[in-house]
């Protein structure tokens, strides 16, 4: 068995280690500062609004205006890190989120802030496939679907987090102080990635053996010795053009996962915009609007866990197919619910199956998709269509607002939307689950 095939059944074959989890805990950071930065606008629009004297127009773009930024971010990100590496691209998105944050909080004028908040979101968006690529590529085999989909629980959690921030800083500091607020949790994020390594697939694709040998030894439960005999690991090449991801069968498959990427961004990002509209047009108050959307939320967010947890066990082709289908159903249903009981249990159920739980699983099953050299480039791109989901949503779900359409064809458009996503699940993916990823390139690649 070769060098490298030895370094890949060592990380691969290991159980979950201490070291394992300080690396989980720095990306959990990395996506729920991310997060935080993301939802914290609509807890100071009200007060942005009233400094610029701004329009209900320009108020509108501007909260949408850091979905822009990701999807350029998503969009550049992965071609960078899949020739500068891992570790190198985060700091970079990290550094460029924070410097926009804090410029956004000294902003002087509407133009200056909406300039600020787009390349804010450049960082923002370029932070969420590298923290995917990154983990993917540590994490045992057996672990694998279930850590990467569970670190979106602290994504979505985040929008909790920035609400009670909010609560303290606001009103004694000034919507400004949001602003600042995230760039602290940037800098210890740094503090901490400068402290954990590169990533061992990475090195070992730059043909630094070493390297890669000195990180597994320190992470991995499997010796060199134990894994001499086994059968030896599909070679991979060291080098492959950025075509792959849309040739032979990745052409196929990257299909799927653009339109489950899309139709995720779109029902997520759609929903979190206008369900709080949506409960008051039905006619409850607007605490309570905000109280069942937080709850609904909350529920999409502990879907991921239970998500990855499943995807392990069933595999990620069957979850993400029967996560897909059962939201799509439970979205319809919900337009059909009147009582705030029904309401809140439908929902919450769509939300765990849908928004939630499949999105989680999705990252997971995008981000091990790819051969090494190309991840990050096929991860942030399948994100930049989730983005495109997130910034066409808000825009449509507006429009049938504004026509007056009863709640019911609200649901029933993102149900049937979510029933497409179902479809490429079963006819666009391929078995990921228990699979190392030079496995899964190998078959792919036949």
């Amino acid at each position: 068995m070769n060098r490298e095939s030895v370094l890949y059944r060592r990380l691969d074959d290991s159980s979950f280690t201490g070291r394992h989890g300080k690396l989980y805990t720095v990306i959990i950071l990395g996506h729920l500062f991310d997060g935080f930065d993301i939802n914290m606008i609509g807890f100071v629009l009200a007060g942005v609004v009233a400094t610029f004297g701004l329009k209900s127009s320009q108020a509108g773009f501007l909260a949408s205006s850091a979905f822009l930024g990701m999807a350029v971010g998503s969009a550049v990100i992965g071609p960078l890190v899949d020739k500068v590496g891992r570790k190198r691209g985060l700091i970079i998105a990290i550094i460029i989120y924070a410097i926009f944050s804090l410029l956004c909080a000294f902003a002087h004028s509407y133009a200056s802030l909406l300039l600020f908040r787009i390349l804010e979101g450049v960082g923002l968006g370029a932070e969420i496939p590298v923290v995917f690529t990154y983990l993917g590529e540590f994490m045992p085999t057996a672990y694998r679907s279930r850590m990467l989909a569970s670190s979106v629980f602290f994504w979505q959690a985040a929008s909790v987090i920035a609400a009670l921030v909010a609560i303290v800083l606001v009103p004694h500091f000034g919507w400004r102080a949001m602003f600042v607020a995230g760039v602290i949790p940037a800098i210890v994020v740094l503090l901490i990635w400068s402290l954990v390594p590169e990533s061992v697939r990475f090195l070992i694709q730059r043909g630094r053996l070493e390297d890669a040998e000195r990180i597994v030894d320190s992470i991995s439960t499997v010796s060199a010795a134990e894994v001499s005999v086994a059968a030896d690991t599909p070679s991979v090449p060291h080098k492959v053009s950025t075509r792959r991801i849309f040739a032979g069968n990745y052409g196929r498959l990257t299909t799927g996962v653009w339109i489950m990427q899309f139709v995720g961004g779109f029902v997520f990002f759609g929903l979190a915009t206008w369900l709080p509209s949506i409960f008051t047009k039905m006619g409850f108050s607007f605490v309570h609007s905000l109280a069942y959307t937080a709850v609904i939320t909350g529920s999409g967010a502990i879907g991921n866990v239970v998500g990855g947890l499943l995807s392990d066990k069933l595999g990620t082709r069957r979850t993400l197919t029967t996560f897909f289908l059962l939201g799509g159903i439970f979205l319809m249903l919900w337009g059909t619910a009147h009582t705030p009981g029904t309401m809140m249990l439908i929902g919450i159920l769509a939300a765990f199956f849908g928004f939630g739980g499949a999105g989680g699983v999705l990252f997971a099953y995008t981000s091990a998709l790819y051969p090494t050299t190309v991840r990050a480039t096929g991860t942030g791109w399948a994100a930049l269509w989730q983005r495109m989901g997130g910034i066409v949503a808000p825009y449509l779900l507006g429009v049938l607002i504004g026509l007056h359409v009863s709640a019911y064809i609200f649901f029933l458009l993102l149900g049937m939307l979510m029933l497409v996503g179902t479809a490429a699940a079963i006819w666009l993916t391929h078995e990921l689950s228990n699979k190392s990823l030079e496995q899964i390139d190998s078959e792919i690649s036949m």
